[in-house]
């Protein structure tokens, strides 16, 4: 693996488009849905999290996007940073059906 793994990059590849600090929803038939209800730490003006250097420290249900999460996660959107980072450090990220967090709902911060 590539850079994917160096920590110290990691964050550099979020794009801060807060997509995935809304709450989402998926269906019954597995697709998702995002609602307009952010995470409370999300600046909805200017789409960036006003944590972000001490998000899972302070908001402990904040989901950490790890290389391993990214190839799987099916609620980031197709321009996240992070998967377009995945696509470039392997042919194709493997997307498979994600771990739900609730029966219906899924949140992250």
């Amino acid at each position: 693996m590539t850079d994917c793994g160096n920590d110290q990059k990691w964050d550099s590849y979020c794009k801060r488009c807060g997509l995935c600090c809304f709450e989402k929803i998926e269906d019954e038939r597995g697709n998702i849905f995002y609602t307009q209800t952010p995470c409370r730490y999300l600046d909805v003006v200017s789409r960036k999290c006003k944590i972000f250097e001490r998000r899972f420290e302070i908001y402990t249900s904040c989901i950490k996007l790890t290389p391993e999460l990214v190839r799987t996660l099916r609620w980031l959107p197709p321009d996240c940073g992070y998967r377009k980072m995945m696509a470039g450090c392997e042919d194709e990220p493997e997307i498979i059906p994600n771990k739900r967090l609730s029966k219906r709902r899924r949140r992250s911060g």
